[in-house]
């Protein structure tokens, strides 16, 4: 592709503001997940910021607080899903949630009692009016507090073959019990449902009835969330699980048709979480963070937003690259804009993944770890693209190798985290706001912002471009990519394509 020459005080927009006096300078780091019991503590402890599961070592942590004082803690939780670990760790708590609180697909209910260890389950029906099936072999489905697993359907017979006692024991249920299937989107997890529509259910007689949120919110926060917390999944709505990893969604237990493709469903849930999930989570963290990786919508009850698999889909060609960093970065809730209207101290963090590899839904959880072969190289240009982006908004940077395992398959570090050795947070804060140096209109934009020390270019376009620096700087002089990070001294930089560059006053 053909080369522009940018002049870099072209201001076309103005992005984030300056960073408050007194903050840690730039670049600031994040790892999701690293490992507490075998990578080492003199590694961990180069990060700002580590979000940690509930499994990590005290041991480990207290001494990360030791050696790096300012290193933020975050706690991972979730309350749209519930993974299976949990039900096998606090099975008598686990055992509690009835089946109205799963976010389930269509249903039916049964047309016989059942004892607690018949496995041909007769039910109204298999179909829907439309003929679609409401249950696959594979499926689990909830009914009251157990689960089974299908294992045959016969749809003239309107049975269901079904393992009993599916991780939720077995148990007795009466004629005209619903039975749906439940929803998975990640393996040996079940959807919840955070949707206004949810239906109440009294569990605890001295609480009286409530949502899986409101019940959720009481009994499933850990003890310790250090620092803050690190909310998965915290979407503007669900229905984009239809149909690749569910066939309907039923929201209110009802076993009805949705017609309005979910349209209703979607604003509940976005109710949901921005009524009842967040404002109560930041009334028990009293002041203290949260961030998730989120949709944006929810920014500024957010401390920060995780644009997780940064830039979205690394796809085969140039234009898909663009659009998607477009539209997660640009757009009404991107980063850009989530950055200024996060809650203070803003966290937003921009996460890239080596592999964009994940497990499926009903396989496997094991993914290809690639840090682990041979020869392995890291994709340099994908986490420089994704490194310049954090710098140009404001937020912290990772780069892992992807979403089964996150930093606990390896630690990658770069010549670009710390200068290749002369210390972190080299560039200091931002002198000016981020600023469009070029617009090429649907072929992207060209961004820079001024550090104390140094000049960050950021280059999602599809375009290569040249930049007019309007001084004399430096490139970081590494040794992992020697022809990008040479040390030499320059007074304009050419960047390719979905790229990005630091360079040194």
């Amino acid at each position: 592709m053909g080369s522009a020459v940018l002049v870099a005080f072209a201001v076309a927009a103005c992005l984030p503001s300056l960073a408050l006096a007194g903050e840690p300078g730039y670049p600031r780091l994040a790892m999701w997940w690293p490992d507490s019991r075998r990578q080492p503590v003199s590694d961990l402890a180069r990060y700002d910021l580590i979000a940690w599961g509930t499994w990590d070592r005290e041991e480990t942590l207290a001494e990360l607080k030791r050696v790096n004082p300012a290193q933020v803690h975050l706690v991972s939780i979730s309350l749209t899903e519930t993974g299976f670990g949990s039900w096998r760790w606090r099975p008598e708590l686990m055992r509690q949630i009835p089946a109205e609180w799963f976010l389930t697909q269509r249903g039916s209910r049964l047309r016989e009692p059942l004892d607690a260890a018949k496995t041909r389950i007769p039910v109204e029906s298999v179909a829907a009016e439309d003929g679609k099936p409401l249950f696959a072999v594979g499926d689990t489905l909830a009914c009251e507090y157990e689960t089974m697993r299908v294992t045959g359907v016969d749809a003239a017979a309107r049975t269901l073959e079904v393992e009993r006692g599916h991780v939720r024991p077995a148990s007795a249920h009466a004629a005209g019990v619903r039975i749906a299937a439940q929803i998975v989107f990640w393996p040996e997890t079940w959807v919840m449902n955070l949707s206004t529509l949810c239906p109440r259910v009294t569990v605890d007689p001295a609480a009286g009835p409530e949502t899986w949120l409101e019940w959720g919110l009481r009994r499933m926060l850990p003890e310790n969330t250090r620092d803050g917390l690190c909310v998965d999944r915290v979407e503007a709505g669900e229905s984009w699980l239809v149909p690749g990893f569910a066939r309907s969604i039923d929201p209110d237990c009802s076993n009805r048709a949705v017609t309005d493709r979910y349209a209703a469903f979607d604003r509940a849930w976005s109710e949901g979480v921005r009524a009842v999930y967040l404002p109560r989570l930041r009334a028990v963290m009293n002041g203290r963070p949260i961030i998730s990786n989120t949709s944006g919508a929810f920014a500024d009850l957010l401390n920060g937003c995780i644009f997780e698999a940064f830039p979205g889909h690394w796809g085969p060609n140039a234009e898909s690259y663009r659009e998607s960093w477009a539209s997660r970065a640009l757009g009404e809730h991107g980063l850009l804009a989530g950055v200024e209207q996060n809650v203070r101290p803003s966290m937003s963090w921009v996460e890239t993944y080596e592999s964009q590899a994940a497990p499926s839904p009903d396989g496997s959880r094991h993914v290809p770890n690639p840090f682990t072969s041979p020869g392995f190289v890291p994709n340099y240009r994908r986490m420089r693209w994704g490194l310049t982006t954090a710098l140009v908004a404001g937020a912290y940077f990772s780069h892992e190798m992807h979403t089964e395992g996150h930093g606990s398959l390896g630690l990658m570090w770069f010549d670009e985290y710390d200068n290749a050795g002369q210390g972190r947070h080299y560039l200091g804060l931002p002198s000016g706001p981020a600023v469009v140096v070029s617009d090429f209109g649907d072929a992207g934009r060209v961004y820079r912002r001024d550090f104390q020390n140094g000049v960050v270019i950021c280059n999602p376009s599809e375009r290569q471009v040249t930049a007019e620096l309007g001084g004399r700087f430096r490139h970081i002089k590494g040794k992992q990519v020697p022809e990008v990070n040479d040390g030499g001294e320059v007074t304009s930089v050419t960047i390719g394509p979905m790229d990005g560059t630091i360079l040194l006053r």
